[in-house]
């Protein structure tokens, strides 16, 4: 999907049928699952900061933040952290994830907001 910009308060929310290591522009996402159980887990960016000087410093990503795949069972509807400028993976078949609330903490530090 595009992304619809980095932007505070936007109604506007992408609804994904596959993420894989793929970037999300909110900080939670509502994942909904159909007759199976899916995993995800979330990829933790580095995030760059522009200094007044003109150059910019990034940080190192942290990886995944969890140590398994976390599971959502099926038939179930579950929010979800992902964080803003973030990477996420779901494996599984028949499930839907759609961004939620506004692009914020992740990307706090990139956009010059806070979280």
């Amino acid at each position: 999907m595009a992304n619809p910009g980095i932007l505070p308060y936007t109604n506007t929310a992408n609804v994904y049928t596959t993420l894989s290591n793929t970037i999300v522009y909110t900080d939670k996402l509502r994942i909904s699952t159909g007759n199976t159980a899916v995993t995800y887990n979330v990829y933790a960016m580095g995030l760059t900061q522009s200094l007044a000087n003109g150059a910019s410093i990034t940080s190192t990503p942290v990886g995944n933040l969890y140590t398994a795949n976390v599971q959502i069972p099926a038939a179930t509807t579950r929010d979800v952290y992902a964080g803003a400028q973030n990477k996420v993976t779901v494996i599984g078949a028949n499930w839907t994830a759609l961004e939620l609330g506004t692009a914020s903490s992740a990307a706090s530090g990139s956009i010059g907001q806070g979280s």
